[in-house]
């Protein structure tokens, strides 16, 4: 059975129901059934349920008069309702409440038709009524306190809202009143003490800490931002919000809370592995490099995987662990790998510990010919010349990079005196 006819069917069984029950004593009501009555209830929630409110009135509206059981008369008014037929509705209501004048949903049901004809005060007062009979239904004063807003009563509807909080304490009632507090009298700092009250006594739900984050975020208060996101993580286990707080984290430096966090969460790899570099975490950081390799095959993490062994490494002149970057890189390159970064890291560590310097030169030139300026490159390119000896050419390079960046940089201070020992030599 399709979920749709078993909703139909228990909406059936409780229409037929009322349908067939006996009136009381009092009632001048006698409700009558029909052959029919089951295909005319089905036909009409089948256009209901496909927004074809006209001949889902007319159906019901058949009904009451073959049976004259109000819950159909009901069913129809809803339907003009929602229909936008206000008059027609507005008519029939009354005509109900003369015979039913304990009925909340019929008053909520004339509040709003009379909201829609323009008669605020009438919704107000249907609304009362509605409130009157039903003092703890949720419906009742949510209706209440939107039309009070609507006239501009503001702290009406929070004082409402107020009184059904301090019932139930619920998440739903004490974000209604936050919103008054931020949107109406402009009194954000009231709203986050009363959000942080709840859901330090009551909870910090999803919706109650959403809120509060966001009033946080308008504040631009970063401390409290993210201290929500973590208690929302916390509840809800859901990953973008560690990744958000683990953001706020890293943005203030403050890695070691951003570390704690995406390893528990598993939210951002990515950012895990640019937190492990920043902080020197180079073992750290070439395990998740591997692990990423793995899981995507992208060759970018290959490439990092052999950067951050080799930066992590106490002693780089192990022939095994150059071995490793040297495959890990070219590998890369391979793959698709096309990084002016990774051509100047390969091309020197083959420069620099004399493996290769030919082929150092190589990749170096691949690396300034994306990025001719770039100081670090030349230097590589320099110190390719030196260990070929030609000092001249080195020189040449040398001095553009000592008189782009000066020599406050170890390495490149270091090249600079033996590149011109060299000259000095040659000359």
């Amino acid at each position: 059975m399709s979920r749709y006819f078993a909703q139909a069917l228990i909406v059936l069984v409780l229409l037929v129901g009322c349908a067939t029950k006996r009136p009381s004593a009092e009632s001048p009501d006698r409700y009558r059934s029909f052959d029919q009555e089951d295909t005319y209830i089905l036909e009409a929630l089948f256009y209901k349920n496909h927004g074809d409110y006209a001949k889902a009135y007319a159906l019901f509206d058949e009904l009451y008069k073959k049976t004259n059981n109000p819950e159909y008369r009901i069913e129809a008014v809803k339907l003009l309702v929602a229909a936008q037929r206000y008059r027609e509705a507005d008519k029939i209501l009354k005509e109900l409440l003369s015979r039913q004048k304990e009925n909340a949903e019929l008053y909520r049901l004339m509040a709003f038709v009379k909201l829609k004809l323009g008669d605020i005060d009438a919704a107000l007062l249907n609304a009362q009524k509605a409130y009157t009979l039903q003092p703890n239904n949720a419906r009742n004063v949510d209706l209440m306190a939107s039309l009070y807003l609507a006239k501009g009563d503001n702290q009406k509807a929070y004082d409402l809202y107020a009184k059904a909080y301090a019932k139930n304490h619920d998440d739903a009632t004490v974000v209604k009143m936050a919103s008054i507090l931020y949107q109406k009298f402009d009194n954000p700092q009231d709203a986050i003490r009363l959000l942080e009250t709840h859901s330090k006594m009551i909870g910090c739900s999803e919706n109650v800490c959403l809120f509060l984050a966001e009033l946080y975020r308008q504040a631009k208060d970063l401390d409290h931002l993210a201290d929500v996101y973590t208690r929302i993580y916390e509840k809800t286990h859901r990953q973008e919000y560690a990744q958000k707080a683990a953001e706020i984290y890293a943005y203030k430096k403050e890695y070691s809370k951003a570390e704690k966090l995406l390893v528990t969460s598993h939210a951002d790899d990515r950012l895990l592995l640019a937190i492990y570099k920043h902080t020197k975490q180079f073992d750290k950081a070439a395990k998740l490099a591997q692990k990423l390799y793995i899981e995507t095959s992208d060759p970018l993490w290959l490439a990092e995987h052999g950067v951050l062994l080799y930066e992590g490494a106490p002693r780089k002149s192990d022939p095994k662990l150059l071995k490793t970057v040297i495959h890990d890189l070219s590998t890369a390159f391979k793959k698709g790998v096309n990084d002016p970064l990774y051509y100047n890291y390969l091309g020197y560590l083959l420069i620099d510990h004399d493996i290769d310097v030919g082929w150092g030169i190589e990749l170096v030139k691949k690396a300034l010919a994306a990025e001719p300026n770039s100081a670090f490159y030349i230097d590589s390119l320099a110190w390719g010349y030196y260990k070929t000896n030609r000092c001249e050419k080195a020189y040449e390079q040398m001095k553009r990079v000592v008189d782009m960046i000066g020599l406050k940089d170890k390495e490149v201070k270091k090249h600079w005196d033996k590149i011109k020992q060299c000259r000095s030599r040659k000359k």
